[in-house]
């Protein structure tokens, strides 16, 4: 498709994707089991009525940590699908492609049997992520062969072996209510946020996005391969394991905070790509609106439909098999060429 025509679209999606976000964003702070009516809500925002004190403090407590959380994770999950796919030139792959999602649940799980702080599971969530990523990568360089297949093999490896040892702590957890806190924490939710892992989240996501900018041409060559990249004079293994760290980080600290959702970081970049096409200056501001967006819209979703809140990931199971057969069919024609989706 024509540059130009790329890059006007991209511009189109771009300014409506921020004006849905902000509409989505102001009725996930009015939608709830509570729900708040829209004149009460401005009130409650730019006045000092002491009459809305009760909507005041649903909004700034409960509704906007949450949403805020939800919009981040969203922005993290999408980005790093979109690199680990054009990273592994595989449209299929998902941010727990190298276990860190796996890594994180283990953690998770053993700090909840030992009765640990919803901060300290947060805590064991990340670290024992990133220390699954860096087993993949140490088992991946065992085979002294650097090609994307053998670390994508270590990582199925690896998030294998994390499973079964998930499975067996859920195995050994005698207490129902640990068994089910550990159940509900896979699933995902939003329900713990809260301003201070904010802060946190939002530090980590935004300093990863600025570096994703400022190396997006690089992405672009590491997109190509080994071979065409060194011909463009990039430091091919460089570049790669620095966009591996990054996508990496975006996960396990997504993940941390609110358990695992499935399917946003597979889900957003191909839409985006139908969009933007495989140009990483126009496909990551669009996976920040876009992730973000669809995130909170799911939140949403999760709350306001049952008077007890549905796990993230079934919501996002649904819509994301769904929005995938979509996408399928809108590029039935290369499928039937035997191309890449």
């Amino acid at each position: 498709m024509n540059e130009k025509v790329l890059k006007r679209r991209t511009i189109i999606s771009f300014i409506i994707s921020i004006a849905v976000f902000a509409i989505i964003f102001a009725l996930a702070l009015m939608l709830g089991r509570y729900k708040i009516g829209i004149g009460d809500f401005f009130k409650a925002v730019f006045t000092d009525d002491s009459s809305l004190d009760t909507q005041r403090s649903i909004i700034t407590n409960l509704r906007f940590p949450r949403t805020i959380m939800a919009a981040f994770v969203g922005i993290g999950l999408s980005l790093s699908g979109l690199l680990y796919q054009e990273t592994f030139r595989n449209k299929l792959v998902s941010p727990d492609l190298l276990g860190v999602s796996t890594g994180a649940s283990v953690g998770a799980a053993l700090a909840i049997v030992l009765g640990l702080s919803s901060a300290l599971i947060s805590v064991f969530a990340f670290v024992i992520g990133l220390l699954t990523v860096f087993a993949t990568v140490l088992i991946s360089k065992l085979f002294r062969n650097g090609s994307s297949t053998i670390l994508l093999l270590s990582g199925i490896i690896v998030g294998g072996f994390m499973s079964a040892i998930l499975s067996m702590i859920k195995y050994f957890s005698s207490d129902i209510t640990t068994l089910a806190s550990i159940t509900y924490w896979l699933m995902g939710s939003f329900e713990s946020a809260d301003m201070n892992r904010n802060y946190i989240l939002m530090g980590v996501v935004v300093v990863c996005v600025i570096v994703l900018l400022l190396i997006s041409h690089p992405i672009n060559l590491v997109n190509q391969g080994k071979a065409e990249a060194q011909t463009k004079g990039i430091n091919y293994n460089f570049y790669r394991g620095l966009i591996i760290v990054l996508s990496t980080v975006l996960t396990a600290i997504s993940v941390c905070f609110c358990g695992t959702i499935s399917w946003i970081g597979l889900v957003i970049p191909h839409i985006v790509r139908l969009l933007a096409g495989r140009d990483a200056k126009r496909t990551i501001p669009l996976c920040i609106t876009f992730g973000g967006t669809f995130t909170i819209l799911v939140d949403i979703l999760s709350r306001t439909f049952t008077d007890s809140e549905i796990p993230l990931s079934a919501v996002t199971g649904l819509i994301g098999t769904l929005i995938f057969v979509v996408i399928l069919i809108v590029k039935r024609s290369k499928l039937n060429e035997h191309k890449d989706i």
